[in-house]
């Protein structure tokens, strides 16, 4: 039997967990707190770095590189099809090419919802 007030008992309780933290190296699946956002792909240090997925709660999503947790370098943006919302202009559209702290930056083509297509380079 153990005696009362024994440190032992204690670490056979059950723990409260912290919330879930991002992965620190390698790749990893991460849930936001606010569940708008998940991202799927390489981690560096606890950031998003390297290639990966964040992924939009409205179907929204873009692919491409990472570097210290912003959008940096090659990558696609696509906007789902949802006809409300604040970015109901962009409903439908494709980006891909260059991204400079999460913008569109640097060569690139934008397909719009009509079809049409600009190509050319994106300073923001």
């Amino acid at each position: 039997m153990e005696a009362a007030g024994d440190p032992y008992q204690a670490s056979l309780q059950p723990r409260r967990h912290s919330p879930r933290l991002p992965p620190r190296n390698g790749y990893g699946v991460y849930v936001y707190p606010n569940s708008f956002f998940r991202y799927e792909g390489e981690w560096k240090g606890g950031k998003k770095h390297g290639h990966g997925k964040l992924l939009f709660k409205d179907g929204s999503y873009y692919e491409g590189e990472f570097v210290d947790g912003e959008i940096t370098g090659e990558g696609c943006q696509h906007w789902a099809w949802s006809g409300q919302g604040f970015l109901e202009d962009q409903d439908g559209q494709v980006y891909q090419g260059s991204f400079h702290d999460n913008k569109r930056h640097g060569r690139g083509q934008m397909i719009f919802k009509n079809g049409d297509k600009y190509e050319g380079d994106w300073v923001r």
